[in-house]
């Protein structure tokens, strides 16, 4: 499964990023090479998240220039990079094994066989150490599971299933003990070097064993590139610029004193960066490599070129060979490199080799996205709490509505009894709608951006594999609610439960909606329950004397045409009854007029056929349900 990658140069130029007027970047440059470690480093704040969220592009540069061996980085090849995020994003229900597990069937080809994607996981998970949590969920604030430096490893053993050739890691080390973080940092540079990777991390204060793994640093400051170069050669960079400190120290520990120590050593420090950037460096071809394409650096070991004197250095190659390189310095603001004896380097045919947007077919997407929805969903849609919500709701519906006589005394109550079931199940669906989405979201943005997956296999999964789950309950509640209640039939019973259904998708088409274009989670709910009050107070069973020009409201009102079907179906054919003393009704002039089902539907203002409010429920769960899609797409 693991492949050697092409010997590749990702370099950045220039990177400047401004955010809300806003500076956080300013001309940083950087290059990282195939088979080695390029860490980033810098005090709180000094912008390195963001400069990884620009190479992965996940933000817009503000100007700049990425190139993959002197090429333009494209949007098909970030899609085939890794990108190991800060925080551990993941579904909380699920267990590392099924994680592992789906990762590999969804972002591994077809054509790789489940037998070598196991294989896969199993090498991941004995290189990592996570075989002793394979089983156990990996939990969230509510529900406890893996430990946070579990998670740090599963969050990069994912990334590593994929074998990529680019890797860019947030903070890989957070949260671990010393001797986890050497651990796995070791693991990152081994499979680095051996398979000709490229890997850029950010990282805060490694320990010493851990700094010096790293092939090159880039120092940032307050959104300034303060250095880079070699790892090994920043201490006595700064040496050179009089900066005092002492020895035997964590080499980390020095670097980021002398970035916060004080504003004049920073200014120094920053001076001498931007006068060592200024510099032309001449090279006879922008990228060069041995006979065996192994690119070359083509910076200067150290950037203060005053202090430089002619000299000659070697520098190993990948076969084994070493290579001259002559420095002469030949003006103060000029350095040239004598690489006459190197071939031009051949372009990478990385892009050549991908031939598919997306490693998985259709089919496969929409299986495994299935699966792991229906495994994550169950806990949700059969939790305890809801469970319990539905039994206290129903028992008490029964002891009040139970075997409700059917008189003109007991009109308003059976009204009551048709409508209370669909806003509580309005209510139900679009809470849990909301929050099972907005808790999705990030990790479907994460599986997005990493070119996972079709959204419209997401889409699909989510719609298919919660629908046998979510009629479970109030199928058996709106039984039990019905017949001890005494509403009719077997016919009237099956138009009920399915009126009432269609209501709930209804409902959850909204909630879809309101879901992704709501993105924070207090907000979205109180927006789903304001659209449901909306809809309650419109919907025909609190009032019906709407004022003459707001009467076309009630059909705004998505509880109306399940309220207006149902009554229909119960009401139409009742038999017909006297006024008697009733004022219900306005056609009651004495007290011997008969009142027919029509006069009761005509008191509550419904006047639409069954067909009619069915067939509007059917269009807008269509509709609805496509505007959900296009709200994701251009939301998340």
């Amino acid at each position: 499964m693991k492949t050697r990658s092409n010997d590749a140069i990702l370099t950045f130029t220039d990177i400047c990023l401004t955010l809300k007027e806003k500076t956080i970047l300013t001309n940083i440059n950087g290059k990282a090479r195939s088979g080695q470690i390029l860490a980033i480093m810098g005090p709180t704040g000094s912008g390195k998240t963001s400069l990884l969220n620009i190479l992965a592009g996940n933000l817009t540069l503000t100007s700049g220039t990425i190139t993959l061996n002197g090429n333009p980085f494209t949007k098909l090849q970030r899609r085939k990079l890794a990108y190991v995020l800060q925080s551990d994003i993941f579904l909380s229900r699920l267990t590392l094994r099924e994680t592992l597990y789906f990762t590999a069937m969804i972002r591994l080809p077809d054509s790789v066989t489940k037998a070598e994607k196991m294989a896969r996981i199993d090498e991941i998970v004995d290189a990592l150490h996570l075989r002793k949590c394979l089983d156990t969920v990996i939990g969230d604030f509510m529900h406890p599971g893996l430990s946070g430096g579990e998670k740090k490893r599963a969050n990069i053993a994912c990334e590593l299933l994929t074998d990529p050739n680019i890797m860019l890691i947030d903070e890989p080390t957070s949260g671990l003990d010393s001797s986890t973080a050497h651990v796995l940092m070791q693991e990152l540079w081994d499979f680095a070097f051996q398979y000709n990777k490229t890997i850029l991390t950010t990282i805060h204060q490694p320990s010493s064993q851990i700094f010096h793994i790293f092939s090159s640093l880039l120092l940032l400051v307050n959104g300034h590139e303060a250095y880079f170069g070699d790892a090994n050669k920043a201490l006595q960079y700064f040496s050179g610029l009089g900066l005092n400190f002492p020895d035997h120290y964590n080499p980390s520990d020095i670097i980021l004193e002398l970035l916060t120590t004080n504003t004049e050593v920073v200014n120094k420090i920053l001076e001498a960066s931007e006068k060592a950037k200024n510099f032309r460096v001449k090279v006879e071809n922008a990228e060069l490599c041995n006979s065996k394409g192994s690119a070359i650096n083509d910076y200067v070991t150290s950037k203060i070129a005053p202090s430089l004197t002619d000299r000659h250095i070697t520098e190993p190659a990948s076969n084994g060979h070493v290579i001259p390189l002559v420095y002469h310095k030949t003006d103060p603001t000029e350095i040239v490199l004598d690489v006459s004896s190197l071939e031009h380097v051949s372009t990478s045919n990385l892009e050549r080799s991908i031939n598919r947007k997306w490693a998985a077919s259709f089919w496969t997407q929409f299986r495994m996205l299935s699966w792991r929805n229906a495994k994550q969903s169950r806990w949700r849609i059969f939790d305890e709490c809801i469970l319990g919500q539905a039994l206290i709701v129903g028992i008490i519906f029964c002891v009040i509505y139970y075997q409700i006589p059917s008189s003109n005394d007991t009109l308003r109550d059976r009204m009551g009894a048709v409508y209370f079931p669909l806003v509580y199940w309005g209510f139900t669906m679009v809470n849990d709608a909301v929050t099972s989405f907005v808790g999705e979201r990030e990790v479907v943005k994460k599986e997005r951006r990493a070119g996972a997956y079709r959204l419209s296999a997401y889409y699909t999964a989510k719609m298919v594999s919660e629908l046998p789950m979510m009629i479970v309950v109030p199928i058996v509640q709106l039984s039990a609610m019905y017949w001890l209640a005494g509403m009719g039939g077997p016919v009237q019973f099956a138009i009920y439960i399915g009126i009432n259904l269609l209501n709930c998708f209804t409902i959850q088409s909204i909630a879809y909606i309101i879901g992704a274009c709501v993105h924070r989670l207090k907000y979205s709910i109180i927006t789903a329950n304001t659209v449901m009050i909306a809809f309650l107070l419109l919907g025909g069973f609190f009032t019906t004397s709407f004022p003459t020009w707001f009467t076309w409201a009630k059909y705004t009102s998505f509880l109306h045409y399940p309220f207006a079907a149902i009554f229909t179906v119960l009401f139409a054919d009742i038999e017909p009854f006297r006024c008697g003393n009733s004022q219900t009704f306005k056609k009651c002039q004495n007290e011997t007029e008969l009142i027919t089902g029509s006069d009761v539907l005509h008191s509550v203002g419904i006047d639409l056929p069954v067909y009619c409010c069915v067939g509007t429920m059917v269009v807008l769960i269509i509709v609805l349900r496509i505007l959900g899609y296009y709200a994701i797409k251009y939301r998340l």
